[in-house]
């Protein structure tokens, strides 16, 4: 078979779809860590705050990301506080932007 010229322009379009995927899967995981480090799941598992379960069908990225930095802004916003009846209000994180971000991923891809 005989190279062409469109060959390496499918070769860099693919090589970047697949880098794309690996970024993504990349941000989910380091998200899922950050997760357990910063010990989320001893509420939103264990019954004392809401299942995370399908919030990224509820809400985008950015919102997430807005409501793990400064939750209050999105109780006004949303009119709630908190924003699931029966569970107390989602208390800021110590976390960095990093970290964050990360999260935000994370919990974006619960659907």
């Amino acid at each position: 078979m005989k190279f062409r010229p469109w060959h390496g322009v499918a070769l860099v379009v693919w090589l970047a779809a697949c880098g794309a995927i690996f970024f993504q899967n990349y941000r989910v995981t380091e998200g899922r860590k950050t997760f357990e480090r910063l010990t989320c799941p001893s509420c939103h598992l264990a019954g004392g705050a809401p299942s995370l379960e399908h919030v990224g069908n509820k809400y985008d990225r950015a919102t997430i990301k807005e409501f793990i930095t400064n939750p209050d802004a999105v109780y006004a916003r949303k009119g709630k506080r908190p924003l699931n009846a029966g569970y107390t209000t989602m208390p800021r994180p110590k976390a960095t932007e990093h970290e964050i971000e990360m999260l935000s991923y994370f919990l974006a891809a619960q659907q």
